[in-house]
């Protein structure tokens, strides 16, 4: 897999977790497609400007580490919308 690849899918499953959790999971139709799709177009935009900056927009990241990589950002995800839902109370 490559690195902006990994990079875009743990970008879109940390903000997509977050939209949805601020939007109480009632987000429907219109608004959750646009919602996602926006949020896709803008971390494909700053996954591929920040890898651009480093040279390393190609680089190939072995299975292993792309599995734990969105297994992490699916724990920090659900980790911060815990912590922020206990904060709000």
């Amino acid at each position: 897999m490559r690195l902006l690849t990994l990079t875009e899918y743990c970008l879109l499953i940390f903000f997509t977790g977050f939209y949805l959790a601020v939007t109480g999971f009632t987000a429907k139709d219109i608004g959750l497609y646009i919602g996602i799709a926006l949020i896709y177009i803008f971390s494909h935009i700053f996954s591929k400007r920040l890898l651009e900056k480093r040279g390393k927009e190609n680089k190939q990241v072995h299975l292993f580490f792309s599995v734990l990589a969105i297994i992490g950002s699916v724990f920090i995800t659900v980790l911060c919308i815990a912590l922020v839902a206990s904060f709000s109370n």
